[in-house]
């Protein structure tokens, strides 16, 4: 058991949710537990805010970081924001609707999300609250992350690469790529919040299973990833759990750093 951690920070999707996007009850009573024992907890996702809100209403974290690191929340004040500025998601907008090796194109931005796909709008369950914009003009304002279908990685990361302030991602065993700014990653919001919170980062524990949870499992004392997590992930782990099918997490919260 480890009393010095004193912030918990969890992917979502693959890491603490189930195959089926639930959460266990067994999780759930570990997350009371943890905040029984003031141990802060924070969920960590690729996902919106408005698209987390469920697991966001049920877990009740202390700490949000949303949007891949791009946007952090402690009991909802804003600790760090790192958008596109509107030169960059526009130029970067328009290069995508037009690339032949990029399909469906979907932007964050702080009103809300906006989608050149009428089937996304209808079936993409994140998108619920999308408004469909061609995108022949120009939004003008800065954007969390432009979410594009893929048909060639390589082709995408070369229009990347054009701007400076510009990260690119893409997601194990999907389509889909991100684009979003250099800083907006999840390791930098949470060097952001320990700073705030006044803590060490070995006194951090974070858990993930994919290529946006490397650095941050680097970044804190445990780093600890699902066994169900891509080989990368795996490989820079301090520690590897059971599965997210098999309550991983909390089962690692429960053997470690509970009372």
């Amino acid at each position: 058991m480890d009393k010095k951690v004193k912030l918990i920070i969890t992917d979502l999707d693959q890491t603490l949710l189930k195959g089926d996007k639930s959460v266990s009850q067994y999780t759930l009573e570990t997350i009371k537990k943890c905040k029984e024992q003031e141990i802060n907890i924070a969920i960590a996702t690729a996902r919106s805010e408005r698209a987390a809100k469920k697991y966001i209403d049920l877990i009740k974290p202390d700490i949000i970081i949303s949007n891949g690191g791009a946007l952090a929340k402690h009991n909802g004040k804003v600790i760090y924001r790192s958008m596109l500025s509107p030169l960059t998601s526009d130029g970067l907008i328009k290069e995508s609707v037009l690339h032949t090796d990029i399909g469906e194109v979907t932007v964050e931005t702080e009103i809300g999300y906006y989608s050149n796909s009428h089937d996304l709008l209808k079936n993409g369950v994140d998108y619920d609250h999308a408004i469909y914009n061609s995108f022949e003009i120009s939004l003008n304002c800065p954007s969390y992350k432009i979410t594009v279908e893929a048909f060639n990685n390589e082709a995408v990361l070369e229009l990347a690469t054009k701007y400076s302030e510009c990260s690119f991602l893409a997601y194990s065993g999907e389509k889909w790529c991100r684009f979003a700014h250099k800083n907006a990653t999840k390791d930098y919001a949470i060097i952001k919040l320990a700073e705030h919170l006044n803590i060490d980062l070995s006194q951090i524990a974070a858990f993930g299973d994919d290529y946006n949870d490397i650095d941050m499992l680097k970044t804190c004392g445990y780093g600890v990833a699902v066994s169900n997590a891509i080989e990368e992930v795996r490989q820079v782990a301090t520690h590897i759990t059971y599965s997210n099918e098999e309550d991983g997490v909390a089962r690692f919260i429960q053997e470690n750093f509970l009372l």
